[in-house]
């Protein structure tokens, strides 16, 4: 909750009048979850649904500025993290990391104006925000 809703907030609160600058567009990408997947990350998605609510939020607040902010969801990803959480994971059955980040780059590039957004990966479209169903 520090890192993920806490700090983010403070850093938010903190950069609110340099983000809202009327003379170039200000780009705030966080990574969330939305899988419901049992065990360890029980925790982390509701860390997460905290983020995403921050997002909302500040979106909603920034909607008439420059300010785009969006969540990127990557689904399951082969990392560290995710081996721990799933020990019995087969982890070639996950696509790495490498996949993910280079739409998490797109997602950073003038061209992507969309702003209160999600970004399901890897269906590849941004969604509204609202919970998985």
């Amino acid at each position: 909750m520090a890192v993920n809703v806490t700090a983010i907030g403070g850093f938010i609160r903190a950069m609110d009048r340099l983000l809202k600058c009327p003379t170039r567009t200000r780009r705030i990408r966080l990574v969330g979850h939305r899988r419901a997947d049992a065990g360890l990350l029980g925790s982390l998605r509701g860390v997460k649904a905290a983020l995403e609510a921050l997002a909302r939020t500040y979106a909603a607040e920034t909607a008439s500025t420059k300010v785009r902010v969006n969540i990127f969801t990557p689904g399951p990803i082969r990392t560290r993290m995710r081996a721990q959480a799933f020990p019995g994971e087969d982890p070639m059955t996950l696509e790495p990391p490498e996949n993910p980040a280079e739409k998490i780059v797109d997602m950073c590039l003038s061209s992507t104006q969309e702003t209160g957004r999600l970004y399901a990966y890897p269906k590849g479209k941004f969604l509204d925000f609202r919970p998985p169903a």
